[in-house]
């Protein structure tokens, strides 16, 4: 009896709803009734545009969409409405009296503006081609069929709508994920997000029109007859029930409902990899507006006061939160709200000071569906009316991204070189955005680094002397390439000029504190990359090309991490971590804004690789050879198709070209494999590089700037060459790498060995954890671990330079342990080299770790210490340093098939290696 009660308290509201509504519409789906709440942008925003048109408006989401653009009072001078069922029927709107039409895309492209309202397949087919046109039609997706796709901005305009003037086509979310999002957002900008575990509980109405009335109609024949008929829409009964399966499983075990969540929270808040989401969805016997309870843990520590007064003031948002009142937010009280209801905000007693937990419940139809489409539909309005001739950021053509390391960029030549080679990339497939990623000039970053280090220890007058001659060979640079261009090179070296007079100004300090922040470090260090892209900047302005440069310090914005900037093929972590959503709006903001010079034509954008800045603004940067990094990090933002990097070799080589002279280039790489070769020292590569390429699903080439016709090495998921992703690049190649299972073979050439030993571990627990978390809460990072249970040992290996301190920290860690006898001692031993070998192919392959042990054997290596991947992706061994190069050699030969060039047999080696041992 509850439940008739309900349902006849909800067919009242949609009842006085249609009374006062200005106009009516067919009897599936009513109106809801006007409900007035803070939102973000004005109801009438600035301009107006001709029509706008909805497609699918007879659905419930169509009718949804409608009401809202009346309410809104949409500005737009005519309205039209396309269906196939209702198509000849009439509905009354404030511009009068609308006859629903058949839908055709020369129809749909009379229209400014479109609404789609329709299915995910429908939309596949059409929405591509209603877009543009005549009236440069912008489409406004609710389907699922564009949500994924990289070149498809996913929008909450409240959250990311900076990307809207950018699209032609826009992808709605999901109701569920756009309901919870309303009040996630202002808490992952405040205390930025580390998991998000969220239950939702959402209504018959989620199913449409079908799904309302089959509750109603379970719950009225339960009442009359006794029982509720058998579902035709739902998986199981409705009624006094809840059903913990919406769509369809996936092989996670997650539906794909579910995993919607995580997925579209991902895509619009910019997430990192490392953040999770996980959604359990339950279907539950409630007509309108879904319920959501959600758990975060944050990296920041929140205070629920705090959170709650920041919630109160977020757009769109409603606080419905007073435990002595009764009140919190419920499906009743939310359903036909614009905002979204929070309540039971409260400290999470998992996760503490950095978790909350609250309830979420917000009208599906609406802020889930039909209002988040309008409100995206006027700031397209408003893009129209504020921008007009500005072309967006990201367009139907997509963007290719190009790097240039300090090695393409040594002097003018190459400058030019690089240069030349960016206008002729751009003029490939007709007329291709362009943006060029570029390092410091060769060696510029070490002179500078040098200019600091000198101030600390030989005084401002040395470190003046340092920065006068780095100054001069950037400014010689200029002069060489830009002659018969005085105010365009004088420009460059008056900007250079104030960069070196407020380095001068930091020298003086330096030589007092005899210590260098790693603030100012970076700041001093990333000049060169400045330099480098006004530079090319000013080149190819000489040539006539549209073209502009961006500090990143300005738009690239990465969590704060007071940390070193490493060395170049060490062994320490140096990961940042970039806020992708505010880096997005303040690119945006600066092609709006500032990025005038290259609205028309075919434009090259040059960027500064490397550095970065903090959300407070201090200059940061990506940590040495970031600048790989910057490139997929700007060609993630510009949704690019590809991404190039240009070396000074023709690929990702088998091994290192300078020690293993049969070294070849590989033809293609998977992700893993890229991403295995950057952490064991591959240094074509930065290791967290390949994020932003396996997000997006884009293909990254490294190809030879001084072999421009090669085609280099193509990193992919699949991990061979793909025609799609070769297109324009002769794949051709003459002679590429064949190791078998195996694809290169790589090394990271100073490490220390860290050995905890022997005593009666038997009454010593976790050692193995207690070691790993003393090196984890040192900073230190752990590149391979052995452990022996029969001699009670493990071993670590660290990069060199944090060798001892490394050995200091398990030491204190095992203090007691070891003054008991428990724990025989720590030992540090530094001369050692670790080579890896990779590989896909090698999973599951027999014979590749005996190959490796006997190729070492062959060429006289001892191996110190050995560990395996559990992908089985790598196999690594330590070796004593000076050993390195044969090791290399010989694993290369082994696996090239050319190892006849050392000793056949394993036993003869090891004859002659064991023998002074067998003599002693």
């Amino acid at each position: 009896s509850s439940g008739c009660r309900v349902a006849r308290g909800y067919r009242k509201r949609r009842r006085d709803a249609v009374q006062s509504a200005m106009f009516s519409v067919r009897q599936a789906l009513k109106l809801r009734p006007a409900v007035l709440c803070r939102v973000r942008f004005n109801a009438s925003p600035a301009g107006e545009i001709g029509t706008i048109g909805i497609i699918g408006s007879s659905g419930a989401v169509g009718q949804e969409m409608l009401a809202c653009l009346e309410k809104r009072a949409f500005p737009a001078a005519r309205t039209r409405l396309f269906a196939r069922r209702a198509a000849g029927e009439k509905v009354m709107t404030r511009h009068g009296e609308v006859t629903v039409e058949p839908f055709s895309v020369e129809a749909a492209q009379e229209c400014d503006i479109v609404l789609m309202a329709v299915s995910g397949g429908f939309s596949k087919e059409f929405s591509p081609k209603i877009v543009g046109g005549p009236k440069q039609t912008v489409v406004v997706d609710n389907s699922s069929a564009f949500r994924y796709e990289k070149h498809v901005p996913l929008v909450i305009p409240e959250i990311n709508g900076a990307q809207i003037p950018s699209a032609q086509l826009i992808s709605n979310p999901n109701c569920t994920t756009a309901v919870g999002a309303m009040a996630l957002w202002p808490l992952h900008q405040k205390y930025r997000l580390k998991k998000v575990i969220m239950s939702t509980y959402q209504a018959a109405g989620g199913a449409g029109a079908e799904g309302m009335a089959e509750l109603e109609e379970g719950i009225a024949a339960h009442v009359k007859e006794g029982k509720v008929p058998p579902p035709q829409i739902f998986a199981h009964q409705l009624p006094f029930n809840v059903i913990p399966q919406i769509d369809a499983f996936q092989e996670n075990g997650y539906t794909k409902e579910e995993m919607k969540v995580s997925w579209e929270l991902a895509k619009i808040f910019g997430l990192a990899p490392n953040v999770k989401v996980s959604c359990t969805a339950v279907r539950v016997p409630t007509l309108r507006a879904h319920s959501e309870a959600i758990t975060i843990e944050t990296e920041l520590p929140v205070s629920v006061d705090e959170a709650r007064d920041l919630l109160r003031k977020s757009v769109g948002v409603e606080v419905v939160d007073d435990q002595g009142k009764l009140m919190y937010p419920m499906p009743l009280n939310a359903a036909f709200k614009d905002a979204v209801e929070v309540g039971r905000i409260r400290q999470s007693i998992v996760f503490g000071e950095r978790g909350l937990d609250f309830f979420v419940c917000g009208d599906q139809l609406l802020r889930g569906a039909a209002l988040n489409a309008v409100i995206i539909a006027e700031e397209v309005v408003k893009a129209k009316a504020g921008a007009v001739g500005v072309p967006p950021l990201i367009g139907m053509t997509p963007w290719e991204v190009h790097k240039f390391g300090g090695a393409s960029l040594a002097d003018a030549k190459l400058y030019e070189t690089c240069s030349k080679l960016l206008i002729s990339e751009s003029e490939r497939n007709g007329s291709t955005p362009t943006a060029a990623v570029v390092s410091a000039m060769k060696g510029m970053t070490d002179k500078l680094i040098s200019v600091v280090e000198m101030a600390t220890s030989q005084g401002e007058k040395a470190a003046k002397a340092e920065l006068d001659a780095a100054v001069e060979a950037q400014c010689d640079v200029v002069r060489d390439l830009l002659q018969g261009h005085d105010a365009v090179a004088e420009e460059i070296m008056a900007s250079i000029g104030k960069d070196h007079q407020n380095i001068e100004a930091l020298l003086r300090s330096l030589a007092l504190l005899k210590v260098a922040p790693n603030t100012l470090m970076e700041y001093v260090a990333g000049m060169g990359e400045i330099w480098s892209a006004q530079i090319m900047c000013g080149y190819l302005k000489t040539c006539g090309v549209p073209t502009a440069w961006i500090n990143a310090r300005d738009v690239l914005i990465v969590e704060a991490k007071d940390t070193a900037l490493g060395a170049k093929g060490g062994a320490t972590d140096m990961k940042m971590d970039p806020i992708y959503d505010i880096t997005q709006a303040k690119l945006e903001n600066w092609w709006q804004t500032q990025g005038t010079d290259v609205h028309k034509g075919t434009p090259i954008l040059v960027i500064t690789g490397f550095v970065a800045s903090t959300p407070t603004g201090v200059p940061t940067t990506l940590k040495r050879s970031g600048s790989d990094f910057s490139a997929t990090i700007f060609a993630q933002l510009l949704r690019a198709s590809r991404v190039t990097l240009w070396k000074n070799v023709d690929g990702v080589f088998s091994a290192d070209p300078g020690v293993v002279h049969d070294a070849l280039p590989v033809s293609a790489m998977s992700y893993d494999e890229a991403i295995e070769l950057a952490y064991f020292g591959g240094q074509v590569l930065h290791p967290s590089a390949m994020a932003p390429c396996m997000d997006m699903n884009m293909p990254l080439f490294v190809r030879n700037v001084f072999n421009p016709s090669f085609p280099g090495t193509i990193i992919n998921r699949s991990g061979f060459v793909e025609t799609d992703d070769s297109a324009g690049v002769s794949m051709n190649v003459p002679l590429t790498a064949s190791l078998g299972p195996v694809k290169a073979v790589t090394a990271i050439s100073r490490i220390a060995m860290v050995d905890i030993e022997g005593g009666s571990w038997a009454s010593v627990s976790q050692v193995a954890a207690r070691t790993m978390l003393a090196l984890n809460d040192a900073g230190l990072k752990v590149v391979l671990v052995t452990q022996a249970s029969s001699e009670h040992s493990i071993s670590v290996a660290v990069d060199e330079a944090q060798g001892r301190h490394a050995a200091k920290v398990v030491q204190a860690a095992f203090e007691l342990e070891i003054a008991r006898g428990q724990v025989s001692g720590v030992r540090h031993a530094e001369g050692y080299s670790m080579l890896t070998i990779i590989g896909d192919g090698m999973r599951g392959f027999v014979g590749t770790s005996a190959k490796l042990l006997g190729a070492l054997a062959r060429g006289g290596v001892n191996v110190v210490a050995v560990a395996q991947g559990s992908s089985e992706r790598n196999v690594t061994v330590v070796v004593e340093r000076p050993a390195l190069g044969n090791a290399l050699q010989s694993v290369h030969a082994e696996f090239a098939g050319t190892a006849s060039a050392f000793r056949e047999s394993v036993n003869d080696a090891l004859e002659d290696l064991n023998a002074p041992y067998r003599r002693r």
